[in-house]
């Protein structure tokens, strides 16, 4: 059957929750207000129910209208497929042989959906651009917009077409059936622009599978965070607006730089794999895209129903030029303009239709999973339950007259702190020591060396890589080499720091503390120099913070760089450091960079949280479970503690704590203000509880990935493992009965998998 989840139900169990449960409740105080129960009743299902969580999908019966073939053109088919083209729009619809379904690309011409003219013309053309007039105004064109041409050539596997836009910009359009599914591509070298206009962006089949309201049981993926869903609804009314989500972030080289971010504003998560797909129906039919050539210059969007439209529909653009902003004097007054040249990318996309059980977005990260493996993105790497420990050294605080460093955790304390832990049986954990550098975690950098002697100095150093190496004990140093703090050392301001388009330097801004971003060839630079200290101090692992999830254009110097410059840059880099010093973990870094990765740290356990969402999933874990070992945001920061900790158990994800020898009053006034609550000695038997904890649910699971997540009510939920394992997190203040037990409230169970209910 089709299942779908309305709000509406949702909220009508809510209202209806208060006397039949409260009756089942043994254990309440007779004293207690029956209002009160009936409130926290009813502000948890509304918790659960909400869009950082998952929603159960329920059965509907719902069939496909026929679909329309008139004006269509059989042009390929193969084992599981065939691909009808209609050559005026280049509109194709896809049959899947496996299930009988039609999967269209745009709406059809004999239903009356409300829309103008140029919706019309895009929803049912195979492409749309956006370009710059000789006026400098920006202008769209779909196939359909005027009477232009199409010339289409079919072939074996599909078509080629060559598109000759009114606008004088012409393309060539390769649609190809595989044996799963489509390949869609758009060579770079095919492009035509005339004298007048410039090409700025282009859309491809944006329609494809979109749903008209609530007329399909199902839901859109978006990459956002963990992963998100936006389910199909009459109307989106929590929708304010769409999701539009760059692929590896915007590139900083055409961005404007903000003092002042709204701390009221989550901040969106940067996209770190270039996926999205649709389902129509859980269970029975969807499909999952994946962006390849040109994901660099790519951007994800997701229109949910009542938002422009009545469709739901997800699409990507790409970007052949970016707006910028160009002062024109000192007081930053000036223009937006765009690129004059063209950024050169090829288009490749593969979308892969999917049938039954793995119409989900459980059998899209299975797709994505497999086609990294495929391309040696992915690798598997030693996935052992252990705890990250970050610890800071010193920090620089703001002197009067001259900066200080402040001492937080003296390099000989790090034994001490193992050892404590290992005495309470924490078998397996790994450190990651920051602050290390003379001038503190923010003084110098990007100098590293030497090592602060109020620290320890090298000799210490030494002694501790030694001392963690006998206790099999893996220890990281943390660093960074794309970032130049104000104060830093080691680089220079005109050459070696990175600029936009419009010359002005490349600023980040933290809170109060300011930092430049290097250009990516200093930062390669710096990094081989610093190999053979590393070396002589004994070091055999790193830690990166920024250098995975940056990917911008550079314009210092004679020799500007692409975002396609810059990332083979950082693989070099990333290349060097690996083969001449050790295992690296990188902190949120981008696809491309994962078969560098030995740890994922900090990996997203949310969605941005924005309204047009209806759920979070952990896609991105589903991809990397039982091959890279990822750990959450560190567990001083969290609200509710065994939320959080059954939060990480059902991802899969480990703990991580950042801790400190001096208690974090101390940093007050210093770029770590923000580290509240830090010192050892608070929250060791809170490192001994979480590793227990995770040990008796993960470590059940170690070395295998995820096959299936089931949500059996709102806030329960199912994971199945490869080794059939399957583990039950219950976040409810009530038990969830299973067959010969049951699932405690707030707790988890581990199951075989022929035992599960």
């Amino acid at each position: 059957m089709f299942r779908k989840y309305k709000w509406s139900a949702i909220l009508l169990v809510v209202l209806l929750l208060p006397f039949p449960i409260l009756a089942a409740i043994s254990d309440v105080d007779p004293d207690t207000e029956v209002s009160e129960l009936q409130e926290e009743l009813q502000d948890e299902a509304l918790r659960y129910a909400s869009n950082q969580f998952t929603l159960p999908e329920d059965d509907v019966e719902w069939e496909q209208e026929e679909v329309q073939l008139d004006g269509y053109e059989q042009i390929a088919e193969n084992g599981n497929l065939i691909l009808y083209v209609e050559e005026e729009s280049l509109a194709m619809v896809v049959e899947d042989k496996r299930n009988g379904y039609y999967w269209t690309s745009g709406v059809a011409a004999e239903h009356d959906y409300q829309l103008n003219t140029t919706w019309t013309n895009l929803a049912r053309s195979a492409a749309t651009i956006q370009y710059l007039d000789a006026g400098g105004s920006t202008q769209s064109e779909s196939i359909l917009t005027n009477e232009i041409d199409v010339q289409l050539t079919a072939n074996e596997h599909g078509f080629l077409a060559r598109i000759p836009f009114d606008a004088g910009i012409t393309i060539t359009l390769e649609v190809m059936l595989t044996p799963e599914g489509l390949d869609i591509t758009v060579p770079h070298s095919e492009i035509v622009e005339d004298e007048t206009n410039q090409l700025i962006s282009l859309r491809l089949y944006p329609f494809l599978g979109a749903v008209h309201k609530d007329e399909v049981a199902g839901y859109m993926f978006i990459p956002d965070g963990s992963g998100a869903l936006i389910r199909f609804e009459d109307g989106n009314v929590g929708a304010l607006s769409t999701y539009q989500g760059f692929v590896y972030g915007k590139d900083l080289a055409f961005t404007r730089t903000t003092q002042n971010n709204d701390a009221r504003t989550n901040p969106e998560h940067t996209i770190t794999m270039p996926v999205y797909g649709m389902v129509h129906g859980a269970n029975e039919q969807g499909f999952v895209t994946v962006l390849k050539d040109g994901r660099e210059f790519s951007e994800i969007i997701a229109y949910p129903s009542g938002v422009s439209t009545d469709f739901n529909w997800v699409t990507s653009q790409y970007h052949y030029r970016y707006e910028y902003y160009q002062p024109t004097s000192q007081s930053m007054s000036g223009f937006n303009t765009y690129q004059i040249e063209m950024n050169e990318f090829d288009i490749v996309q593969s979308i892969t239709l999917l049938d039954n059980e793995q119409a989900n977005y459980v059998g899209m990260a299975h797709v994505y999973q497999q086609d990294l493996l495929e391309s040696g993105t992915l690798e598997e790497k030693q996935d052992v339950v252990d705890i990250r420990l970050d610890v800071l050294g010193g920090e620089v605080k703001t002197g009067l007259l001259w900066d200080s460093i402040h001492p937080m955790t003296e390099i000989n304390q790090l034994a001490n702190y193992v050892e404590r832990l290992q005495q309470q049986g924490i078998e397996d954990m790994h450190l990651v020591y920051h602050g290390w550098t003379k001038g503190g975690l923010t003084g110098t950098l990007p100098n590293r060396f030497p090592v602060d002697n109020r620290l320890g100095g090298k000799s210490e150093m030494q002694d501790v890589t030694s001392t963690m190496a006998e206790k099999e004990v893996p220890f990281y140093l943390g660093t960074d080499f794309s970032t130049a703090h104000a104060d830093g050392k080691g680089y220079s301001g005109r050459t070696d720091v990175a600029r936009r388009f419009n010359a002005e330097t490349m600023v980040v801004q933290q809170g109060e503390q300011q930092s430049f971003l290097l250009n990516p060839s200093k930062s390669y630079e710096l990094a081989i120099a610093d190999i053979e200290p590393f070396q002589e101090h004994g070091v055999e692992r790193l830690a990166i913070n920024n250098s995975g999830h940056l990917l911008f254009s550079n314009f210092a110097g004679h020799t500007p760089m692409t975002r396609m410059d810059t990332k083979s840059v950082y693989e070099q880099m990333f290349v060097e450091l690996s083969e001449n010093i050790g295992p690296l973990a990188l902190s949120e870094p981008f696809d491309y960079l994962w078969k560098y990765a030995d740890k994922y740290l900090d990996i997203p356990m949310y969605s941005s949280g924005y309204r047009y969402a209806s759920d979070t999933v952990p896609f991105l874990q589903i991809v990397l479970k039982g091959y890279i070992p990822y750990y959450a945001p560190h567990s001083n920061f969290h609200f509710n503690a065994n939320e959080e900790l059954l939060r990480m158990i059902e991802f899969g994800a480990y703990p991580s704590f950042y801790l400190t020898e001096q208690p974090s009053h101390l940093l007050m006034n210093t770029p770590s203000s923000s580290l509240y609550t830090s010192q050892f000695d608070d929250w060791e038997a809170d490192i001994v509880h979480q590793y227990e904890r995770v040990k008796d649910s993960l470590g059940e699971v170690e070395g295998a990935s995820i096959t299936s997540r089931i949500v059996h009510d709102v806030g329960v939920v199912e994971i199945g493992y490869s080794n059939e394992k399957s583990i039950f997190v219950n976040y409810t203040n009530k038990p969830f009965p299973l067959d010969g037990g049951q699932v405690e409230a707030g707790d988890f169970v581990v199951v075989d998998r022929g035992d599960a209910s």
